[in-house]
């Protein structure tokens, strides 16, 4: 593992001087031994300056390539500069372009090889992971548990359970909390984590004062039936701090300016290169495979739980129960061209209307129709909260799995709850990724569009 950065570094380097050495210097280039020196000083400088080196277990694909992005324009400022001041006559803005351009590409490809093939690799083969152990059996632990265990490259080793309480959910329980320190030292484990759901005061102030004095991290699950659940921000009026239940980053004046900027920018993009052409044919298709309007209109839960048209294109032959039950898989009332467009959610592509509108965001939690809200207002707790946002054409939880129909209660609960997630922790990075996964699962097979 140590051995990553010094290893991408050296490649880095390779690969800029190999492309200065092909662009600019057997084009006609003067040799000088100055350009490959600068190039790299450069380099590191580019690459102190914007923490390009900071390596995170499971850095995602879309971060990595940002943080490329980011050092890349500094870099290709300085060095530009650079050429222009003592070899301006000795190159044209042509070389520099098209060096530009291949090194870009050039870094990117390693940092995928580097990052997503040979780092995940040795995390996953390697036997320096952490052993952790989990205090409290509780659905969020469990889960925790579950999800540590499909993701090896975050190297973590969940080793077991304590718990006081009856082992319904069937895990490892490896002893009682009175067990814990004693198993700990024995066992050499780095990490110890708490649900606090199922761990009381007392006990939790005995696990964190262990846990100190012995030099192991200790991190917490929050309970998500009582107020510790809640994401508390501090809000002061003048010196006098309030505790906020949950933050919302669109309190935040920027935010709002931001989001709905991108919104106008973004779908002015679709509909003027896109749907300018793609409507007409998508209409004509529509029109020759089931008599009924183009358009599917339907009266869908928006900001605050205003109501609003949501526009899609229509997938169904006309029917009376378009509005009030939700399409099923191998739905009798889907037409030939309908099945298309929901597999790719073509059938979607109206809502950027609804975007420019303002009715709509790009990303945000899917707009659900009158009924199923009002319906699932009364089974869901904390359900209404995804209405404290504009929805969206897309959102954090179809990218994850939770789209299309919900069958099962638990479905809508956890769609629910992604959302809120969504709505607390927004950033515009996170839209990009939502839109980026979107893209993705479009080109690819989903199980749940139909």
């Amino acid at each position: 593992m140590r051995y990553i950065i010094p290893l991408n570094l050296i490649g880095e380097l390779v690969i800029i001087n190999i492309l200065l050495l092909l662009v600019f210097i057997v084009p006609g280039l003067q040799p000088d031994f100055g350009i490959a020196v600068f190039s790299t000083l450069a380099w590191f400088f580019c690459t102190f300056f914007t923490k390009y080196y900071y390596i995170n277990r499971s850095p995602g694909i879309l971060n990595s390539i940002l943080n490329l992005s980011t050092l890349f324009v500094f870099y290709m400022l300085v060095f530009y500069a650079f050429l222009g001041f003592f070899h301006k006559n000795e190159f044209s803005d042509n070389q520099f372009l098209i060096y530009a351009f291949w090194l870009f590409i050039a870094l990117i490809f390693w940092r995928i090889v580097v990052f997503f093939i040979l780092l995940k690799w040795l995390i996953r083969t390697s036997k320096n992971k952490r052993s952790v152990v989990i205090v409290g059996v509780s659905t969020n632990s469990v889960y925790f548990k579950e999800f540590l265990k499909k993701h090896p490259e975050y190297g973590y080793v969940v080793m077991g359970f304590f718990s006081d309480h009856s082992n319904s959910a069937k895990e490892k329980i490896l002893g009682g909390f009175t067990d814990l320190e004693n198993y700990v030292l024995k066992n050499n484990i780095q990490e110890i984590i708490c649900s606090l759901e199922k761990v009381d005061k007392t006990t939790l102030d005995s696990i964190i004062k262990f846990a100190e004095n012995n030099l192991i991290n200790i991190k917490f699950i929050p309970d998500s039936t009582s107020s510790l659940g809640y994401n508390f921000v501090i809000k002061y009026f003048e010196l006098f701090p309030l505790l906020l239940m949950r933050k919302n980053p669109f309190d935040e004046i920027f935010n709002i300016y931001l989001k709905r900027v991108f919104d106008i920018w973004f779908s002015l993009v679709i509909i003027v290169f896109f749907l300018s052409w793609l409507v007409p044919i998508i209409s004509l298709f529509i029109l020759l495979d089931s008599r009924g309007p183009v358009f599917f209109i339907q009266k869908r839960s928006g900001l605050n739980n205003r109501p609003f048209n949501c526009f899609k294109f229509r997938t169904m032959r006309v029917n009376a129960q378009a509005h009030i039950v939700q399409a099923t898989r191998n739905d009798p009332r889907t037409t030939k061209t309908g099945r298309f467009l929901r597999k790719t959610s073509l059938d979607e592509l109206p809502q950027f209307f609804n975007v420019l509108l303002g009715n709509m965001s790009v990303v945000g939690p899917r707009p659900h129709p009158l009924k199923l809200t009002e319906e699932y207002s009364q089974k869901v707790d904390k359900y209404m909260l995804r209405h404290t946002v504009k929805p969206g054409i897309t959102g954090l939880s179809q990218v994850m799995g939770y789209r299309g129909e919900t069958k099962e209660l638990y479905q809508m609960k956890m769609r629910a709850r992604i959302d809120r997630f969504y709505i607390e922790n927004w950033s515009f990075y996170l839209d990009l990724k939502v839109i980026l996964y979107t893209v993705i699962s479009m080109l690819k097979k989903d199980a749940n569009a139909y």
